[in-house]
């Protein structure tokens, strides 16, 4: 099971995952989503560094807020993804659509506008 929490900063929304994201968790993650879309941020956040696993279901659901993000002009972004997260996204290419880099230069390049 997942938690997410999130907290929203003027033009930036950051969600916090802390578990495991599996398809039983995908409801939950898509309100989560669709309350902080509805605040028309132009950068969305996944903060990565709790998130202990990830399912094909998942990566499903992460590519669909993708294609959402970019139809509303919102810049999706994942930090701190553990090591075996980070070699999923490598070796399925989701590094290509996905902004994906660590914390600090998570902080130093969208906290300074938030």
């Amino acid at each position: 099971m997942i938690e997410v929490t999130f907290e929203q900063h003027r033009d930036l929304a950051i969600m916090h995952l802390d578990g495991k994201l599996y398809f039983e968790s995908l409801n939950y993650l898509t309100e989560i989503w669709c309350q902080i879309v509805a605040k028309q941020p132009k950068v969305i956040a996944m903060d990565c560094r709790e998130l202990d696993g990830i399912d094909s279901s998942s990566i499903g659901i992460l590519v669909q807020f993708f294609n959402e993000a970019m139809k509303k002009n919102i810049e999706l972004v994942f930090y701190d993804l553990n090591p075996s997260i980070r070699k999923l996204f490598h070796t399925i290419h989701l590094e290509q659509f996905f902004t994906v880099t660590t914390g600090k230069k998570f902080m130093a390049k969208y906290c300074s506008f938030a």
